[in-house]
């Protein structure tokens, strides 16, 4: 059951208008205000000053033929605007789209958000049939490609910090569970492993680092096409050389050049 940290200041207005934020980045359909009051516990009348001061700045947006809200990609783009986010935007397109030409697979980028991953970028696949994952796409780091492998490439501090944050969200035996996968990912040095979302997808996740510790995770969601074009032994081997090359652009400012 989700625990929230005892507060030490009170600011209600923005407590309101943050936990209707939460709500809807948390759900891909629109959900009216009805049923964000109801969720969030709160009478019409005590968020619907909120709802409107939202939507007229942009953060949230109605749904066309609908009643329902979604949360807009502002709040994504106040967050790729920080360091070293901003840093990974600079270099990673062409060294995204090289990689979906040279594996025929879509690929994309997520970062730590909270207690999830967060997808800022993504280059799609050149075939006619893919899979991919649409920028904005959040989902808990516990389960997640991505936040195992955030997660091995971090110092010892930084791991005691996850944890201590992911044990507000997460039971113990959910954290334990994630733990054993990690240690496999360190073992392997790559994640290699079916989807829990998608029939016959396969997460290939390679870190992004920045010094010693990760900032990214680059990812392919492999899928095995008859005939086969790319085998998955040749993806994982033009995706670490991709995470590679990021990683020495964001640590010592090589680029591509074009």
């Amino acid at each position: 059951m989700e625990t929230k940290p005892q507060k030490k200041y009170s600011a209600p207005a923005l407590e309101k208008g943050l936990d209707i934020l939460e709500l809807l980045s948390k759900d891909s359909t629109p959900i009216g205000t009805t049923t964000i009051a109801e969720r969030l516990g709160r009478s019409n009348a005590e968020i619907y000053r909120m709802i409107l001061v939202l939507e007229q700045r942009g953060y949230i947006e109605k749904e066309d033929d609908s009643d329902g809200y979604l949360v807009t990609r502002k709040l994504l783009q106040l967050g790729t605007e920080h360091e070293p986010v901003k840093d990974i935007l600079e270099y990673a397109y062409p060294i995204m789209r090289k990689l979906a030409d040279d594996t025929s697979m879509s690929c994309h980028i997520a970062v730590e958000s909270q207690d999830q991953i967060v997808v800022i970028a993504r280059a799609e696949s050149p075939n006619l049939m893919s899979y991919s994952v649409r920028v904005g796409y959040r989902r808990p780091i516990l389960y997640s490609a991505s936040g195992q492998i955030l997660f091995v490439h971090q110092e010892a501090e930084k791991k005691e910090s996850m944890l201590k944050m992911l044990s507000n969200y997460h039971s113990e035996s959910e954290i334990n569970e994630f733990m054993a996968k990690c240690k496999k990912v360190a073992k392997q040095g790559i994640l290699k492993a079916p989807s829990l979302y998608v029939t016959g997808v396969v997460d290939l996740a390679y870190p992004i680092m920045d010094g010693n510790m990760a900032v990214a995770s680059l990812t392919v969601p492999y899928i095995e096409r008859i005939p086969e074009e790319k085998s998955i032994e040749e993806v994982i081997e033009k995706l670490k050389a991709a995470a590679d090359e990021l990683s020495k652009a964001l640590t010592y400012g090589i680029v591509r050049k074009s």
